[in-house]
């Protein structure tokens, strides 16, 4: 998962609690340090249809198909029309972290005919975080 899912959301900085760590006492973290280019990322706020709005950071690849399904809107996005090489891994990645993400199954013709992905964004999703605090 390339993303921390932090909940929930509030206007005061400092008040969200990371939920991607343990919570128990005395728990080593047994992973190394990041460098800088891996601990940063983009922040969204995120209304699911059901239950409370909740913020996410998202890193690498994902942000990107996260503002891809948010330009879509109702329409959907399909790898043909916007190509890029883990569209499954990238909706995976964001449904992880709680992002509502449909899947429809379309048929496509051409020399290869088969089946394609479309993905709609269900959850209402703004950039930043609520309230504006960072």
């Amino acid at each position: 998962m390339r993303g921390k899912r932090v909940a929930p959301c509030s206007g005061q900085a400092g008040t969200a609690q990371d939920v991607s760590f343990a919570n128990a006492t005395n728990t080593r973290n047994i992973t190394g340090k990041r460098s800088k280019r891996h601990s940063s990322g983009t922040a969204y706020c995120i209304s699911p249809s059901a239950g409370r709005a909740f913020c996410i950071v998202v890193s690498g690849r994902d942000p990107w198909a996260l503002e891809q399904l948010r330009k879509a809107g109702a329409e959907g996005c399909t790898p043909i029309h916007n190509p890029a090489p883990r569209w499954a891994a990238y909706v995976h990645d964001l449904r992880a972290l709680g992002v509502e993400i449909e899947t429809i199954t379309e048929p496509h013709e051409g020399e290869f005919p088969g089946t394609h992905a479309r993905y709609v964004l269900r959850s209402g999703v703004s950039l930043g975080w609520k309230g504006g605090a960072a």
